[in-house]
């Protein structure tokens, strides 16, 4: 009788590793997403800016000016927002060449309403104007689930982190935010994995 109790809590040991060992294993995948950053310097790449947060756009359209890429495009646009507005948070009043780099080549779209619309919007463009590599800029946070629903909603795209690190005011609210985004993370991809046909909101 022993013996059986010690072989039956073995057993729910082992399986309690394994699965622990599984779940940390997609945390730092999870973690390693948000903290990818890597510098191409060829401008024959488009620049995706996903709104949503703080600094997304100023890194975004700083990277055109550095020739990262060769077109900025911004997914998800507020649609009271206007262009005008625009060059304002971009500061383009301060320099000519500012006003003119963003009146030739920054793009924007107001129909996405989550990341999912922001791959889908995103690729109709980058298809039409014929660009099949981007600098994806979003935050730390926010860039595994961002990265999961283009591999999904725009599989021929290849795809450049660049992420914004996120200055939480505590390392509560930081904690915060990223289980927040861990758990949409795998929530959107237990949705992909049932998901049949047509698309859904989230």
């Amino acid at each position: 009788m022993r013996k059986k109790i010690f072989i039956s809590t073995k057993i729910k040991i082992t399986n309690l590793l394994i699965l622990v060992s599984l779940l940390s294993f997609d945390i730092f995948n999870f973690l390693n997403l948000g903290n990818q950053k890597k510098i191409i310097n060829e401008n024959k790449k488009a620049i995706v800016v996903l709104t949503g947060g703080s600094r997304r756009l100023e890194e975004g359209f700083q990277l055109l000016e550095r020739e990262m890429g060769s077109v900025l495009f911004i997914s998800g646009v507020n649609p009271i927002v206007t262009k005008k507005d625009l060059k304002k948070i971009l500061h383009t009043n301060t320099s000519e060449k500012k006003n003119i780099l963003f009146d030739c080549c920054v793009y924007y779209e107001k129909k996405s309403k989550d990341t999912q619309s922001n791959s889908i919007e995103a690729n109709k463009w980058l298809t039409e104007n014929k660009y099949n590599e981007i600098f994806l800029v979003t935050s730390s946070s926010h860039m595994p689930r961002s990265i999961y629903e283009f591999k999904k909603n725009a599989p021929k795209i290849i795809i450049y982190p660049w992420n914004i690190a996120e200055k939480e005011k505590t390392t509560f609210n930081n904690l915060k935010k990223l289980t927040i985004e861990y758990l949409k993370f795998n929530f959107i991809r237990l949705q992909y994995l049932f998901k049949t046909n047509g698309n859904y909101e989230y």
